[in-house]
């Protein structure tokens, strides 16, 4: 094998393969402006020339990219904006539709009562045992308002004041046991008194002792306020009949009272100050 390597055949197929590569590369060069120089440099570049361009492309992509996802979050920055601006918009909307509709109510018991002198309250806290039982307004004596003035929403009672501070005051509702109104049943005229429940199962807030069994009211009869005792003005809504119920004595029935209010959601009231007829019992039973 040796002496093969080292024929002279073996030399002179190299000679001949060696000068036909030749020939061909010196015939590609004759045919381009290159000289070999520059092509073999060329051919040594190319890969790297390559290689940098693709680079070139990949961080032009990423720079469009960054500014792309730059643009995308100022863009989404200012959508937030702009959505919590409409979110603040609703809500004063919706707010400020709240009160116009408190108002419009309280017009319309104004002009139905010219001699109620009311005090608009906002509800600043509720008893934490039971929020439907009590809660506290931002308006007292120096607003004169006095304990046993009625509160109402629209011509919803709502209950009375049973403490006063300067600024402050104190509110038991229709749902506490405290509170006992006169009241008729407007449809068959008649009376009796609601007292609170100490719940609002169904918004049930009040119940209606000591009726008669077999009485003519029935379920859905409307209860108003009687205007009895001087304590609440004729003709306050206190709820609708939402049960009848025979008592356990064997010969008296009772009602429950639903109301159209939910207590605990209520913001804003109106204290009665003043109004005909009001305190009427009491000086005359002072009198005697």
């Amino acid at each position: 094998m040796r002496k093969f390597y080292q024929s002279s055949a073996l030399k002179a197929f190299i000679c001949v393969i060696v000068a036909i590569i030749l020939g061909a590369v010196i015939a590609a060069l004759s045919h381009s402006n290159n000289t070999p120089l520059s092509s073999a440099t060329s051919t040594v570049l190319s890969p790297l020339q390559s290689f940098s361009s693709y680079l070139s492309y990949k961080f032009s992509n990423f720079y469009d990219n960054f500014k792309s996802s730059a643009t995308l979050a100022e863009e989404n920055r200012k959508l937030k904006e702009q959505i919590e601006n409409y979110q603040e918009e609703v809500v004063d909307y919706n707010e400020t539709k709240k009160k116009l509709e408190i108002y419009e109510d309280f017009l319309g018991v104004k002009e139905e009562n010219p001699d109620f002198i009311f005090e608009s309250a906002t509800i600043i806290s509720h008893d934490s045992a039971d929020m439907n039982e009590s809660f506290s307004l931002n308006k007292g004596s120096l607003d004169d308002i006095s304990v046993n003035d009625p509160v109402i929403y629209g011509k919803n009672l709502v209950g009375i004041v049973t403490s006063v501070a300067p600024t402050t005051c104190t509110v038991k509702t229709i749902a506490n046991p405290d509170v006992n109104v006169g009241v008729y049943e407007s449809y068959t005229g008649e009376v009796g008194y609601a007292t609170g429940t100490g719940n609002n199962a169904n918004g049930v807030y009040s119940k209606i002792p000591g009726l008669k069994r077999g009485t003519e009211i029935s379920p859905n009869g409307i209860i108003c306020t009687s205007g009895s005792g001087g304590i609440f003005p004729k003709d306050l809504i206190v709820g609708t009949i939402f049960t009848l119920e025979n008592a356990s004595d064997g010969v008296s029935a009772y009602a429950t009272v639903r109301s159209s209010l939910n207590l605990s959601e209520l913001s804003e009231v109106f204290v009665i100050k003043e109004f005909e007829g009001q305190g009427i019992v009491a000086v005359e039973n002072n009198a005697e």
